[in-house]
């Protein structure tokens, strides 16, 4: 089956550079158009809160599951607001947007959002796209994660992006720590014609088998050019490595094995 673990939806409705339809309807009429069976949806402070998504999400139990994305304004709060979301939904993961959210992964308030999700057995997605007025911050870069792992060697943490323009330290993060995945939505396309589409490609082929996966980064990437570029970067993979990026390394990482194995 295939599995798009990086998608988002809108409270408003539309969203993303092309201004696509991106409610949690839409979303799932895409996945029908190209064959996804399963989307991983992350909510994103500004865009879609926690209880939207989940909210949405349990319209389409079968086709989407939910992130949650720690709410780091007030500190004090943030673990408590989590374990009383969690005593209410059942996120598979937490999503966490150091860019958007302002925030680095050596803050105290993220270490402890961090241990608690080790703790739950807890994959967290971390946004790694260096851009923007924090371009030049080394704590959004690949090697404040590297560090993270070390440090943390029982949370597994997915790299979106891949780290962005970064591709080949981020690879390397992920070759030094086992517990440590990338995912290769949005670098794809918007990196095309460049070298860090090719290092994409390569680290495809490079990293062990389980640690890399699908995401689309829908609505922000349409569906179907998101799906080209992947199977693009995957041409030279033997069908069991595709079969597992495109969505056996998802279902294991997020825990989603047994509940979707009837669909497999």
């Amino acid at each position: 089956m295939t599995v798009d673990c990086h998608t988002h939806i809108f409270e408003s409705g539309h969203g993303g550079p092309f201004d696509l339809p991106a409610s949690a309807g839409d979303l799932v009429r895409e996945m029908d158009v190209h064959h996804v069976d399963l989307s991983i949806v992350l909510p994103l402070p500004g865009v879609a809160t926690n209880e939207f998504v989940h909210q949405q999400c349990a319209l389409f139990p079968e086709r989407l599951v939910g992130l949650y994305t720690p709410e780091f304004e007030r500190p004090a709060e943030t673990l408590t607001k989590m374990e009383t979301f969690f005593q209410h939904y059942h996120p598979c993961g937490l999503k966490i947007h150091p860019r958007w959210q302002r925030v680095t992964v050596n803050d105290s308030v993220v270490r402890e959002a961090l241990a608690w999700a080790g703790e739950h057995n807890l994959p967290v997605l971390f946004d790694l796209f260096p851009h923007g007025e924090e371009l030049d911050n080394p704590l959004l870069h690949p090697l404040a994660y590297h560090r993270l792992a070390q440090e943390m060697p029982n949370l597994r943490m997915i790299l979106a992006h891949s780290g962005g323009y970064k591709v080949i330290e981020t690879f390397l993060v992920a070759k030094s720590n086992p517990n440590v995945f990338l995912d290769i939505s949005f670098t794809p396309l918007y990196f095309r014609g460049s070298s860090v589409a090719s290092d994409l490609a390569f680290v495809c082929q490079r990293i062990p088998l389980g640690r890399i996966l699908y995401g689309s980064d829908f609505p922000n990437i349409r569906f179907g050019d998101s799906l080209q570029a992947a199977y693009n970067l995957t041409a030279d993979l033997n069908d069991a490595a595709k079969a597992t990026l495109f969505g056996g390394a998802a279902l294991e990482l997020f825990r989603l094995a047994r509940s979707y194995q009837q669909r497999s």
